[in-house]
């Protein structure tokens, strides 16, 4: 038996530190999706809009509103569980056509006023 002195022995470890993540998760935008979806809901969002002009013209303003935001809630809920190309059409096809149709800028400020005429 040989007597050796004591060796030291350095280990040195390597750490891949995982690059920070943004708080902002800004990932669902997608433009060209969007773009799109806006160019593929153009003729049915107009043919939604002459329907709630319609309803409207006919009953009243108050039910073309919650025809066109029934509408627009279920497109959203299921936009919310699968985004898929479908269904971000559904939600263009829903605004374009409330926004075509309906007085939404009179509609905006008597909501921010609590106000009716």
């Amino acid at each position: 038996m040989t007597d050796t002195p004591d060796e030291t022995h350095v280990h040195v470890h390597f750490t891949h530190d995982e690059p920070e993540k943004s708080r902002w998760d800004w990932s669902w935008i997608q433009p060209g999706k969007n773009l799109g979806a806006l160019a593929c809901a153009w003729i049915p969002a107009n043919i939604w809009a002459a329907t709630l002009g319609d309803v409207q013209r006919e009953q009243s303003t108050e039910g073309a509103w919650a025809m066109g935001g029934f509408l627009l809630l279920v497109a959203v809920i299921r936009f919310i569980q699968h985004r898929g190309f479908f269904n971000r059409f559904l939600v263009w096809t829903g605004v374009l056509g409330l926004f075509l149709a309906l007085p939404v800028f009179r509609a905006v400020v008597d909501v921010m006023t609590g106000g009716g005429r």
